[in-house]
């Protein structure tokens, strides 16, 4: 009694997930029979698995799906398969795809969620980083304004420091003026209550004179108590009076003429008086 090798009679490749019953059985009958013209023809065989094949697509298709690369010819001849073993192939090559097909949905279920986690952790990474910037932007919004006020406040601060130095500097100007004010006319009312001073020594007797002239300050200058009018104007030219004057006292008044040249300053007070 013969034995028969297994003989290949599978599709390597199921790429229509719906194959239909008569599609399957043409392709076993096809793979497994030898025809009656074929009787003498040899068949291949996988050494490494002792498959058997009708051409050499089937083996190159064994090939491809296995790795197996040791094949060999053999004489002997493919049996028809009987309606059992048909039968049987079939419902193992149901099996077979319907495993692939569930193996196929499984991976892209499991493709499809790690997706969905990726997009998820994506999805929360980029809110966290539109959050953390944000708060970025705030804070720096935020010390940028603390920064504005605190300048203001110095510039502020600046400006009243200011204000109050020209405030004390004005104060201090008109406090000096007054002060001058106030020397410019105990100045003057000396000057006319005493031009010439009644207490002298005849050895060392000395007129201190202030003289008022328009448009300058007042010229103060002492005098030896001899001293004629006369030379009271020569001091007075040296000084810069150039132009035609007379002498006066204020108190009492008195002007002085030609006449009163020659005269000392101690007669002229006694005079006065």
């Amino acid at each position: 009694m013969l034995s028969h090798p297994e003989v290949s009679d599978e599709p390597e490749e199921e790429t229509e997930q719906e194959a239909s019953t008569s599609t399957i059985e043409t392709t076993i009958k096809e793979e497994g029979e030898i025809k009656q013209e074929e009787q003498t023809a040899s068949s291949l065989i996988c050494n490494d698995c002792q498959k058997l094949f009708r051409d050499a697509s089937g083996a190159e298709r064994h090939a491809a799906r296995t790795g197996h690369q040791n094949f060999a010819e053999s004489t002997e001849v493919l049996q028809p398969l009987t309606e059992e073993e048909k039968k049987k192939k079939l419902e193992e090559l149901r099996a077979r795809m319907a495993e692939k097909r569930a193996l196929r949905e499984q991976q892209e279920t499991a493709e499809r969620k790690e997706a969905e986690r990726i997009r998820r952790k994506a999805g929360k990474e980029l809110t966290t980083a539109k959050e953390a910037l944000e708060a970025q932007e705030i804070k720096k919004a935020f010390e940028m304004k603390k920064r504005e006020r605190e300048l203001d406040r110095i510039a502020k601060a600046k400006v009243k420091a200011q204000i109050e130095q020209d405030r004390k500097e004005r104060a201090a100007k008109k406090e000096a003026a007054k002060q001058a004010h106030v020397k410019d006319a105990a100045d003057a009312a000396a000057a006319s209550q005493s031009t010439v001073k009644k207490e002298y020594n005849d050895a060392r007797l000395q007129a201190r004179l202030s003289i008022r002239v328009p448009g300058i300050n007042p010229i103060v200058n002492t005098f030896q108590a001899t001293s004629t009018l006369s030379e009271v104007y020569s001091f007075l030219q040296s000084q810069g009076c150039t132009n035609p004057f007379s002498l006066s006292t204020t108190f009492p008044r008195k002007t002085f003429g030609p006449e009163d040249q020659q005269k000392s300053l101690k007669d002229l007070s006694h005079e006065s008086f």
